[in-house]
């Protein structure tokens, strides 16, 4: 009797071990590629976002010779920190990560932020970003184009396993940001991804 109890609890200790592996090495199984910027992309980035540059119409409603910015209360943090969301015209985005300041340098640099896609249809911004937290998921927003701003006024997230999922706005959490536009000067890089 004494022998079958060691038996099974040493099959425990076993499973025990495997399941701890398992969770350990969980986001080795689904770990982003990192660009040369530092920037991470899933591995199998499929976007049904655009496939062609001449997809994105209007194209004058986004600006791509500035960023768009936002930044944090400032009673919160000292100095403020701002995030700015840069637009391509093949359709791809570049969203910071948390910054103190905002200038030329930083604008053109695009390290270590958040990569994505963009689409404008029918006068609407839809906005697809990839977070590598987690073992990653996209964050989607509806925003709202005006001259000098651009409002996202929902915000879904989804796993990054679910590469083909088209988010349902009316599922999505209402919010209130907005990003001013911002000329920083000259904008000469390019996306890494």
């Amino acid at each position: 009797m004494l022998f079958m109890k060691k038996k099974n609890y040493r099959s425990y200790q076993l499973a025990l071990v495997g399941l701890l592996l398992l969770l350990q090495y969980s986001c080795v199984i689904c770990p982003a590629t990192t660009t040369a910027k530092g920037n991470q992309i899933p591995r199998k980035l499929k976007d049904w976002y655009v496939t062609k540059a001449e997809d994105l119409y209007p194209k004058d409603l986004i600006d791509t010779t500035a960023i768009y910015y936002i930044c944090e209360d400032p009673d919160a943090y000292d100095p403020p920190r701002c995030h700015f969301m840069r637009f391509f015209a093949d359709g791809k985005l570049y969203s910071s990560t948390a910054l103190d300041s905002l200038n030329n340098e930083v604008a053109n640099n695009m390290v270590n932020g958040y990569t994505g896609y963009y689409l404008i249809k029918d006068g609407e911004l839809i906005i697809k970003t990839y977070d590598y937290a987690y073992c990653g998921y996209y964050v989607i927003g509806w925003a709202k184009i005006f001259e000098d701003r651009i409002v996202v006024y929902k915000i879904k997230t989804y796993s990054s396993s679910r590469v083909d999922y088209y988010p349902d706005s009316s599922y999505a959490k209402e919010r209130n940001d907005v990003y001013y536009k911002l000329d920083v000067g000259e904008l000469y890089s390019q996306p890494d991804w």
